[in-house]
């Protein structure tokens, strides 16, 4: 590999190399000081400290040397740098910090940034943050309304508050849809990327049976995650109830991430189990020659902050399980208890989904479900990807997920 020679980038710093360094303001609180102290910088700023790692600050450098400002990509990588780099002067001005290397390197980080980015913790997540947990008393009284259709296909704004109730309820509503796929289909395309599967871009749910699944029957189906069996499962359904049925058919949501809430209150060692036992779905199809099949924890938490990521349960795909006498024991009680809670009435909202209302849920969150039924029931399911969701969320929300 060709050796890069990486040359001082052309900036507006002063030739100030005070360290620590303070940078005066009218307000004392938005005051930001700047310390040297061996592999670290130290920043205070809005009385909040932050350690920052020499290596760290030298491979987020985002000068134009560095990074390319135009596709938002590295020029480097990490093995072309002296790992035994040291910052030798540091300086800010106008909540900019500015850094000389000992490899005659000029670095560029703005405060707003470093700020966002660096995490040496394990505080939660921006997602956990705005998260508003939620059982069938509080979803009642805190559900926004649901937006128009018409006004949600034209008008940012409303695709906005829709994104924004998903991200923070598990759950949103647009009414007045034409109830047809091409209707919904574009309800699904104006958030992203349709994500296709074995059941198609989209499928009908009826009592018909034409398809091997509990789904296709009139009774009831006990809340889950849908397509556990995959390795990454859908990030979003967009629902549509395209045929009520003439009694029964209620579609349950539960917030599962609210139940998992409390039972880490109350059982920890529950919750514990559930997070790190490994557990197999499985969904053969046999007459499309099809066997789906993945492990994953019932509860899958961030690498990073230990935050509860994804609610992975699909008990109709559960497969043979395997691990320790003494795991499988805890592991089936905590499962058990899980169930219950999920099936609490005090945690299951009911509804009556109408043609033309559109339900849009977050399926690593909120588990769903349906009561048994007589009559016709038609219920038109779209899936969509977790990751174009969150792009979504950091492009027109600016809430880094």
């Amino acid at each position: 590999m060709t050796s890069r020679t990486w040359q001082p980038t052309v900036t507006k710093m002063s030739s100030r190399s005070l360290s620590p360094f303070r940078l005066p303001h009218a307000n004392s609180a938005n005051s930001v000081d700047v310390t040297l102290k061996d592999k670290h910088v130290v920043i205070v700023h809005d009385g909040k400290t932050t350690q920052l790692n020499n290596l760290w600050l030298r491979d987020n450098c985002r000068c134009d040397v560095c990074y390319d400002q135009a596709t938002n990509q590295k020029n480097f990588i990490i093995s072309e740098l002296d790992l035994e780099v040291t910052a030798q002067h540091i300086g800010t001005e106008d909540h900019v910090i500015y850094i000389d290397w000992s490899d005659g390197h000029k670095s560029v980080h703005s405060l707003d940034f470093v700020t966002l980015h660096h995490r040496s913790d394990n505080n939660p997540s921006t997602r956990t943050r705005m998260m508003k947990l939620w059982d069938v008393k509080t979803i009642k009284i805190n559900m926004s309304d649901a937006v128009d259709y018409t006004e949600y296909l034209k008008n940012e704004e409303v695709l906005k508050v829709t994104l924004r109730n998903l991200l923070t309820h598990g759950i949103t509503f647009i009414d007045n849809v034409p109830p047809t796929v091409e209707d919904t289909q574009k309800v699904a395309e104006r958030i992203s990327f349709i994500k296709e599967t074995m059941w198609g871009k989209h499928w009908l749910i009826t009592s018909d049976f034409k398809r091997p699944h509990k789904g296709y029957t009139s009774e009831n189906l006990v809340v889950h995650t849908d397509t556990s069996y995959l390795n990454e499962p859908a990030g979003a359904i967009i629902f549509h109830s395209l045929e009520c049925a003439r009694e029964g058919g209620m579609t349950l949501l539960v917030d599962a991430f609210n139940v998992a809430a409390k039972l880490k209150v109350k059982y920890p060692e529950y919750y514990d189990i559930l997070s790190r036992f490994p557990v197999r779905h499985d969904r053969i199809l046999t007459d499309k020659m099809l066997h789906a099949s993945t492990q994953g924890h019932i509860l899958e938490l961030c690498p990073l902050s230990g935050d509860l990521r994804m609610v992975r349960l699909g008990p109709s795909s559960f497969s043979t399980q395997h691990g320790k006498t003494q795991d499988l024991d805890l592991f089936y009680r905590a499962l058990a208890m899980f169930i219950r809670e999920l099936s609490s009435p005090a945690n299951q909202l009911q509804i009556k989904l109408q043609p033309g209302l559109v339900c849009i849920v977050d399926n690593w969150r909120v588990l769903h479900g349906r009561t048994s039924f007589t009559g016709k029931r038609q219920m038109l399911g779209i899936y969509l990807p977790r990751d174009d969701i969150d792009s979504r969320y950091r492009t027109l929300l600016n809430i880094y997920v």
